[in-house]
């Protein structure tokens, strides 16, 4: 287990994934990141590449060949190296690899990077094409929070805070795939929380103005809030009724559309990625 400390936070991660797996706040002494109770759901916060969300049938084409990724690519189960290390950040790599080529036929490196300033967590994207050819991909992240944060709250104590007005048009799903439709919540800033919000699976926003969300109570002054700049989606889920969590994600990239498998270079939102450049951003976890 890795570990990153400051006055305000006590962070683990683990070099399976470059997942965070701890956010414990010192002002509060409460602990924000979901645990992976596999009750609900395993994981706590897994990076998601080269792909974000599900594909047709697990299958894409480059150039006509067909390749099979399952959910959310393949990242998250890899063991990335760390190649950088202080007792307030860290960076941790991951590159291509037979195992990987015969699923993903680009040659990459990807570099997650955490970083603590007081309350809070920059996480950073680093992904460098080592190809001889043009590289596709997505990226996003999936952490999850517990909700509530205090004993003797419910879910429905809390409220989702976008930082300005927004208009809320949800991508819809149909099964695991984008149906192609948008369902209209309507134009606010904060949205109450309650697992009828979530029946239909994730709720997915594009293009917000704010591009931030935080997740606050009724019932106390605590707060985490997830700032996503320049990322073109982001998705909110929680898997069922009386789950203690939800996920705030930061998504380059999204499901396929139902329908038929597609080459990734088509692939709705796909990243490019020329020979020899990079690709980098950063969102921010704060804890308060």
């Amino acid at each position: 287990m890795l570990k990153l400390e400051n006055d305000a936070l006590l962070v683990e991660l683990k070099e399976d994934g470059a997942e965070l797996t701890r956010i414990f706040d010192k002002n509060s002494q409460k602990e924000f990141l979901w645990h992976g109770d596999g009750e609900y759901w395993a994981r706590r916060a897994p990076v998601l590449f080269p792909t974000v969300g599900r594909l047709v049938e697990d299958t894409y084409f480059v150039d006509g060949a067909a390749f099979h990724l399952g959910q959310h690519g393949f990242a998250r189960d890899r063991v990335f190296q760390v190649v950088k290390q202080s007792g307030e950040a860290i960076t941790l790599r991951l590159e291509y690899d037979e195992e990987s080529l015969a699923i993903y036929p680009f040659r990459f490196a990807l570099e997650i990077a955490y970083r603590l300033d007081g309350g809070t967590i920059h996480v950073g994207y680093h992904v460098e094409n080592l190809d001889d050819k043009t590289m596709y991909f997505s990226i996003g992240a999936h952490p999850a929070f517990n909700v509530p944060f205090v004993a003797g709250e419910t879910f429905e104590d809390y409220y989702l805070d976008f930082g300005a007005e927004e208009q809320l048009d949800s991508l819809t799903l149909a099964g695991a795939y984008l149906s192609g439709e948008k369902k209209e919540i309507g134009k606010t800033k904060k949205l109450p929380l309650n697992y009828e919000l979530f029946g239909n699976d994730a709720l997915i926003f594009e293009g917000l103005t704010k591009n931030e969300v935080t997740i606050r109570s009724r019932k106390n002054r605590h707060f985490v809030k997830v700032v996503f700049p320049d990322f073109k989606f982001v998705g909110l889920w929680t898997p069922k009724p009386g789950t203690p969590f939800l996920c705030i994600e930061p998504w380059f990239g999204i499901a396929d559309t139902q329908g038929s498998s597609v080459e990734l270079k088509d692939k709705q939102a796909i990243e490019t990625l020329d020979i020899g450049a990079t690709f980098n951003s950063e969102y921010t976890i704060t804890i308060g």
